[in-house]
């Protein structure tokens, strides 16, 4: 049997954009006997207030409907989208819907709640009926049997794994009714090795259960959220036959009658129309360069999404503001990126020469707004003022108006080249409250703001050797990191060493970041060298919520993300 993997990256809410592109893969797919797209492809994931527009239920059903008349000859496709509810009127389930002989059927759907899959609480609190069982569609003589959105790299997921007598079991249900393969349209977020772990229980599970398996999953972002695609399919004895490409939409046609290669990369046979036959699309080398494709295509979607196509970049010749300078451009184009400096009296020379170094490697057009004047003038106007609340040890009133004048300036130019400002700040800073809420916190999409300090400069350094060029320039590496607040400020004047703070806030954020990670689970960190630094680095951490809630959303790389689908503290607490 041959199965086309219609790997798509679907806009929420746009049914019909996402209806033109699934059955454009389709027609390219005559050769198969079944198309199936990912979880959600139809109305693009995580729907939100969507579901309860008057429109959408028709706009479902225009497009349904639009799908079944032109597919009327085949090939027959299973797409993911919102079925309405058996029990509750106006509610939605997850499904999969049968298109075949011009007919529709809702074949499949979510088998039970899971609260937190993909450590998105948010996602399921909208209201999905979950179904009974997993459903079977029979094809060309095959019983094929369809799960909706389990997502196989949690390893607190109960779904694939053989549960304990008495236990729920809908995939040993599906098994004994007779299935010839399993057909998995998921949409599972990215996170660091993630693929790696989906992989292998895919394969134990195609193995365990002597079953062809096809695994399709979503590409692209949807806000703050990143799919990375790399759709799969394993045969019974629960080897790679085919893998689509990674962070890119892609149609792979799946030929059950073919021999698994042994290596991934072989040259893979096509079809008339000129359709690869069981590729092997390689896998990404390693966490970095995951990273750098789920940033720049996270970002780029964003952006495209959002209706927007330029972006505004403040640049202070610091290591933050350089990846997220470099991310840009390649995600969006140079010509669509420009990088704002705006020197204090405080900043260095050497700063602005390498941030101007930088834009100049990029391609990437500069401004220059001096602010010394408006900060004179600021402190003119807030002098009054200012004079009736008394001083106090460390007040940093002057160096957070600095920040605020910056952040003011990215939001007006932004408006005038209708762009999006994007936000520089990283995860170690926020964590710690290392940032000013309407200053350096401006911004529409915060591009690192799930990478601590150290991760950004380990990106940094894969992006120069995998460039092959001094991309960022070497001085922004080696000089220490600082905001340039006031005379010789550095950032270990108000945080400990990024050396030691990250390794404390991956402990207290319950995980290193990878599939091992458990959101919402505070280690602690009794071992710790300094124990008074990690009780101190923990209050931080703990005190800073506030901020946190009032900032642009990061773009979700890590295994333990801020916010309510990750960890979150009270904001009025103690």
């Amino acid at each position: 049997m041959k199965i086309a993997m219609i790997q798509c990256d679907s806009v929420p809410g746009d049914i019909a954009g996402n209806a033109a592109l699934i059955l454009e893969a389709a027609r390219k797919a005559r050769g198969a006997a079944l198309c199936v797209t990912p979880e959600l492809a139809l109305s693009g994931p995580e729907p939100g207030e969507y579901l309860h527009a008057r429109d959408f239920a028709r706009g479902l059903r225009r497009a349904l409907d639009g799908l079944a008349g032109a597919l009327a000859d085949g090939p027959a496709l299973l797409v993911g989208a919102p079925a309405p509810s058996l029990s509750r009127p106006g509610g939605y389930a997850n499904a999969a819907v049968l298109i075949h002989g011009g007919r529709l059927q809702v074949v499949s759907r979510k088998v039970r709640p899971n609260l937190r899959r993909h450590g998105q609480p948010g996602a399921e609190a909208l209201p999905w009926d979950d179904g009974v069982s997993c459903g079977i569609v029979s094809l060309e003589g095959w019983r094929l049997g369809v799960v909706v959105c389990e997502d196989a790299a949690m390893r607190a997921e109960a779904f694939w794994r053989q549960p304990p007598p008495g236990a729920p079991d809908p995939l040993g249900d599906l098994t004994r009714r007779g299935v010839d393969a399993i057909i998995h349209m998921t949409a599972a977020p990215y996170r660091p090795r993630a693929q790696e772990e989906a992989e292998r229980v895919l394969s134990h599970v195609a193995a365990r259960e002597h079953v062809h398996l096809v695994s399709v999953n979503l590409v692209g972002g949807d806000g703050a959220t990143v799919y990375s695609g790399q759709s799969v399919a394993f045969d019974p004895a629960g080897r790679l036959l085919a893998r689509a490409r990674a962070f890119a939409p892609d149609l792979v046609l799946v030929d059950t009658a073919a021999d698994a290669r042994p290596e991934p990369g072989d040259e893979s046979e096509k079809t008339a129309d000129g359709l690869p036959v069981n590729p092997v699309a390689p896998a990404c080398a390693g966490v970095e360069e995951s990273r750098w494709r789920a940033l720049t295509l996270g970002t780029r979607d964003y952006v495209r999404k959002s209706g927007a196509s330029r972006v505004i970049v403040g640049l202070s010749g610091g290591m933050d503001s350089a990846l997220v300078a470099c991310v840009a451009a390649e995600a969006l184009g140079p010509e669509n990126v420009t990088g704002v400096l705006m020197p204090s009296p405080h900043t260095s020379r050497a700063s602005v020469e390498d941030a101007e170094e930088l834009a100049r490697n990029l391609g990437v057009a500069t401004l220059t707004v001096p602010i010394a004047g408006l900060m004179e003038a600021f402190s003119t106007a807030l002098a009054p003022g200012l004079e009736r609340f008394p001083a106090w040890p460390g007040d940093v009133t002057a160096e957070n108006l600095q920040a605020r004048i910056r952040g003011t300036l990215l939001a007006s130019l932004a408006n005038r080249a209708r762009a999006l400002v994007l936000n520089t700040g990283n995860k170690s800073e926020v964590a710690m409250g290392y940032c000013t809420l309407y200053g350096d916190a401006v911004g529409a999409l915060a591009v690192i703001g799930d990478l601590t300090k150290t991760e950004v400069y380990a990106l940094g350094r894969w992006l120069n050797a995998w460039k092959g060029l001094e991309l960022i320039p070497e001085a922004i590496f080696v000089k220490a990191p600082s905001a340039e607040l006031r005379p010789g400020q550095k950032d270990t004047d108000s945080l400990p060493p990024y050396d030691e703070l990250d390794p404390l806030l991956e402990r207290l954020l319950g995980g290193a970041g990878g599939a091992e990670a458990k959101p919402g689970e505070v280690a602690e960190a009794a071992d710790a060298r300094d124990v008074g630094l990690a009780d101190e680095v923990r209050r931080r951490l703990f005190a800073s919520e506030f901020k946190r809630r009032q900032l642009p959303p990061a773009l979700r790389v890590s295994g333990v993300p801020f916010g309510q689908d990750g960890w979150q503290a009270p904001v009025a607490g103690r």
